[in-house]
Order: structure tokens, then C-alpha cells, then sequence
């Protein structure tokens, strides 16, 4: 076996290495930017195609249309203030633990060590909490989440939505036993990528990292506005604003690093990220947790992050029901909660500078992002100014419905 899947669709969910009865492939990262890939030990190689059988690229998944779609968080306060976004995720795989179950999702150790791994205890599970910007490492967990299930144990599974169909064609069969929950994914840079970012602010404050330092991509509550916040060990990188600045700190914080503004701005994916077939209403979980934008209803506060959950399969309404006494929820329309999330419409749009990012990154490294992020940051900026301005003219009496009434005037004799 020479090549699995087209390397160009290849999403990395580790399902060829976990199903590999030689131990014959390993996935490395691969050119300057480190995208990890499967790559074929030929000595070892029996050619039994059984990475083939078990690739989602070659063997889709099947998806399942959303039955629902619900408004929550998290009811007990103390879990809400440690959750980035409502906390359902942690509300389910606490509520699986509970009941002797086991949990499989992405912790980060370091910024040298994000995988996936596996939580018996709430104390422990709490590690997966926090947004994670980065593909996170699979492992081995596939052949222990299929160690566990024949076990006898009640197994949740978190992940993005390719992850999740590596593992049902790893697994070959459906198993009652198991319950599977996406995280709605914009795209996946490389651990390599963030690495080098690390690094390389590390050295412009002449200090040295010893791979310990841990990365926070998101400020708790913070949802509802772009306020991203990547810091590093005992230092924040991202400045804040000076005073009397047009834009929001938070604004000026995530546009001021590299990493976290070239993910906004989708330079930075994997090339399968920008034609993800997962990227649309039909999911390839039993329920599919995200942010709620564009929530439109009265009945969840909306100051501490609003979740979105969305039951795909009849399992996962299950476990929409199991965490029910423990959230506040309002079911919406399905309709809304797509319209207001493009992932679950489209794959992210890849942007003209990308081919230049890859081949100018072997040789540039990280001050390859300065002119190919430029006209991202104009761009940010004049539409932050923008929303700032309509946001202080709503607040005078008057004048804003003054506006509004002579704009649809002009616009209905324009039309």
C-alpha cells in the first residue's frame, strides 16, 4: 500500500493507525508547516487494504439530519464560570461519568502535548475544558475507546465532526453502548504552527520555554464578542490597547498575534478544511455541540456564553434528556441555529494568500504572516469602527430611528 487517501483530503483522524494490524504506519507531520499524515512502513506493509477499509475519505459515513436544536447552559454556577461557552460539553461528559461511563476527548498538558485522552473521574475530565484552536493528536484512543465498549462500558466520545467518522469506521460496527458528541469545527492548524508561534515570542522577550507552558485561546464568557486571548507561561503576550483606541481590547488583543489572527482569518487550516464535507447541518455524531450565534430567544442569559446542542440521532436526544436537570434550555428552531453558525452550511473559505503562507513558511517562518495578514487587519478594523459607530448612534434618542426611517426611504425610491 503506497498511499491511503488523496494526501490533500487526508483529515489525520488517526483511524488508519489505530486499525493497522502491523503497526506499519505512523503519522508524522510533514514539510515546514507540520500538517500530520499517515505514512507507510513498506517493510512492514502486508497490504491487507484494511487502512483503506477503515478511511472516511475513501468509505464516508453515513449523517444524520438534526431533530432538534436547543439554547443552554450549564445550571450549577461554579461549572458555568469554568466554561468557555455554556458548558454543555462538560454538563454531558460529567453527567456520563456519573453514571460509571467513560470519556474520551482533548486536553492540553502543554503547548508541546495536545491529544486526545482518556477521563474515568469528573476531577479529571475537567482537563478537557477550554477552547483548543490546534488539531488535537489522536493516538491510540480509537483501539481503547473499542476496549472499552466491549467491556461493557458506557463510552462518550468528543470531537470534531472527521475525528468522530474515523472512529465509527474504525469501530466497523455500531455499538449502543456509545454515544459520540462533535464540536463544530472552523478548521485545524497544525500543533507545529502553534509551537513556533510559542517559541518565537519566547525569544523576542529573551526568554526560553521548557515545553511546560500551557496556551488559553479564549477567555471564559466570551463568546458573544471576539475576544481571544492566547498567553503563555507567567506572560501575556497580547498587549493591552493604548488608551483612547478606536477598537475594543479585545479587538486589538487577538489581532495583535500572529497565530490566533491567521486562524480568524482561515490562512492556517489543513487543505481538507477547506473542502470539508462535515461542514453542514447533517452531522456525523449522535449530537453536536457549538456556540449558539445568533440565538434569538429571551429565555437564557446571554453574559456567560450561550451553547448550542443539536440531537442528530435518537441516542443523542438521550443524552440531551440525561442532562436536562442539570441545564437551563430552550429549544429553537433548527433553522436558527444553522442560519446563525456557517460552519453548519459551508467549509471555511480559503483565502488567496494561503499558497503563498506555505511556501513562503519554510523559509520565513513566523515573519511570513505580516504581509499576507494585512489586509485581513484593515479589514477587521474598519468593520469593528463600524459596528462601534452604530452601536453609539442606537444609543442616542432619536436620532437612530431618525436614520432608520430616512435610510428605508432612500433605499425604497432607489428600488
Amino acid at each position: 500500500m503506497e498511499q491511503i487517501c488523496p494526501e490533500q483530503q487526508c483529515t489525520a483522524c488517526s483511524a488508519c493507525y489505530n486499525a493497522c494490524p502491523k503497526q506499519a504506519i505512523s503519522m508524522v507531520e510533514t514539510g515546514a508547516v507540520g500538517y500530520v499524515h499517515p505514512r507507510i512502513d513498506a517493510a512492514k506493509c502486508i497490504d491487507c487494504k484494511l487502512c483503506q477499509k477503515v478511511c472516511p475519505v475513501v468509505n464516508p459515513v453515513e449523517k444524520h439530519a438534526p431533530l432538534q436544536a436547543f439554547a443552554a447552559i450549564c445550571s450549577e454556577a461554579e461549572a458555568l464560570d469554568k466554561s468557555a461557552s455554556g458548558g454543555a460539553a462538560s454538563t454531558m461528559a460529567r453527567a456520563i461519568i456519573e453514571q460509571g461511563g467513560v470519556v474520551y476527548g482533548c486536553r492540553m498538558r502543554s503547548y508541546t502535548d495536545i491529544a486526545h485522552e482518556r477521563f474515568a473521574s469528573v476531577e479529571d475530565m475537567c482537563a478537557m475544558r477550554g477552547s483548543k484552536y490546534v488539531q488535537s493528536s489522536i493516538g491510540t484512543t480509537f483501539r481503547q475507546v473499542k476496549a472499552d465498549l466491549n467491556a461493557g462500558l458506557v463510552v462518550l466520545f468528543t470531537g470534531t465532526a472527521c475525528q468522530i467518522a474515523g472512529l465509527r469506521n474504525y469501530l466497523r460496527r455500531s455499538y449502543d453502548n456509545l454515544y459520540c458528541l462533535d464540536l463544530v469545527c472552523h478548521g485545524v492548524p497544525s500543533q507545529k504552527l502553534l509551537r513556533d508561534n510559542v517559541e518565537s515570542m519566547f525569544r523576542k522577550k529573551g526568554l526560553r520555554p521548557d515545553g511546560t507552558e500551557r496556551v488559553t485561546f479564549r477567555r471564559i464568557h466570551s463568546t458573544q464578542t471576539s475576544n481571544l486571548d492566547l498567553r503563555y507561561g507567567t506572560f501575556v503576550e497580547s498587549a493591552i490597547p493604548a488608551s483612547g483606541s478606536p477598537l475594543p481590547e479585545a479587538a486589538q488583543r487577538f489581532l495583535r498575534n500572529t497565530y490566533i489572527t491567521a486562524f480568524m482569518y482561515g490562512l492556517t487550516f489543513r487543505d481538507n478544511c477547506y473542502h470539508c464535507p462535515y461542514a453542514c447541518a447533517a452531522r456525523t455524531a449522535d449530537v453536536t455541540v457549538a456556540d449558539f450565534w445568533g440565538y434569538q430567544g429571551t429565555v437564557i442569559p446571554r453574559g456567560k456564553g450561550v451553547s448550542l446542542i443539536m440531537p442528530s440521532t435518537a441516542k443523542g436526544q438521550r443524552l440531551v434528556e440525561m442532562v436536562r436537570p442539570h441545564m437551563l434550555m430552550e429549544e429553537r428552531t433548527v433553522a436558527e441555529a444553522v442560519d446563525g453558525n456557517g460552519q453548519l452550511k459551508r467549509p471555511s473559505t480559503c483565502p488567496p494568500e494561503r499558497a503563498a503562507f506555505v511556501s513562503g513558511y519554510a523559509r520565513q517562518s513566523d515573519a511570513v504572516f505580516a504581509p499576507l495578514l494585512r489586509g485581513y487587519k484593515r479589514g477587521y478594523r474598519l468593520k469593528q469602527m463600524r459596528v462601534n459607530a452604530i452601536s453609539a448612534i442606537r444609543r442616542i434618542p432619536v436620532v437612530y430611528p431618525l436614520l432608520k426611517y430616512l435610510y428605508k426611504r432612500i433605499k425604497h425610491r432607489v428600488g
